[in-house]
């Protein structure tokens, strides 16, 4: 749910090729890294089973991530939610720092570079939509690793500051190639949304307390706490399902 990479009617048909006997390498590539994925989250009796699928989707990585686009992106963001299963495999600060240089060098990290492709008609609203999503899960991926090991994201701006629109909040069925269908909201995909957005304001906190020698805020009555405390309480109240499934600050 938190890592939207494929879309899913697309995998749907990827998958069913490859049963068929595909050998393209990105297809045989993200089936195989989807299934290592599935076991290990499955069970911890399948690790055996997800590692040999990983090994064999190894073998054809280079392939995959030579080109550098989309695809590649796709095939290293899955490599790295492997990696955070399984740490003792590949570090996910190598995978993740790939992943994020990709990024910028498509233009992917603001909003006006990211449509610049779209807008001249060369890409249709799908494509749009998966480098936005892609986009974002990166950057969640990156916050939330520079503050678990203490140091600055790698997609560092001003303040931190992310001016890429979110991706369409509807399932994949309705995101085709001709443009955005129509259809009732996804609460899976506003969930995915709600955790970005809890994660730029764990990148906030991070960098507004820890970061640096920094003279404010010095104590817990600096305005700071209270705007930040605000800004908590709307993401909050934003959920869209509270406060079952929300995670307790």
């Amino acid at each position: 749910m938190f890592w939207p990479v494929l879309h899913e009617p697309t995998f749907q048909n990827d998958l069913d090729d490859v049963y068929n006997g595909s050998d393209d390498a990105y297809q045989n590539y993200i089936v195989r890294m989807v299934i290592a994925i599935g076991l290990q989250k499955n069970d911890p009796q399948y690790a055996g089973l997800a590692d040999s699928y990983y090994q064999a989707a190894m073998q054809i990585f280079e392939q995959v991530v030579r080109p550098r686009d989309l695809k590649s992106l796709q095939c290293l963001i899955l490599l790295a939610i492997y990696s955070i299963l399984t740490p003792s495999r590949m570090a996910i600060y190598f995978v993740l720092g790939l992943a994020v240089r990709i990024c910028q060098g498509m233009g992917m990290t603001f909003e006006k570079t990211i449509t610049t492709a779209y807008n001249s008609g060369l890409e249709n609203a799908q494509t749009l939509d998966m480098r936005r999503r892609l986009f974002w899960v990166v950057a969640s991926m990156e916050f939330g690793l520079a503050h678990t090991m203490g140091r600055p994201s790698g997609l560092a701006q001003t303040e931190d500051a992310v001016d890429v629109e979110y991706f369409a909040t509807v399932d994949d069925k309705y995101i085709t190639s001709e443009g955005i269908l129509p259809a009732p909201v996804s609460e899976k995909k506003l969930v995915t949304v709600h955790f970005f957005k809890m994660r730029l304001l764990q990148a906030e906190i991070r960098r507004t307390l820890y970061e640096g020698k920094r003279q404010e805020p010095t104590s817990d009555q600096h305005p700071w706490w209270g705007t930040m405390e605000g800004k908590i309480q709307a993401w909050m109240d934003d959920s869209p399902k509270k406060p079952e499934w929300c995670i307790p600050w």
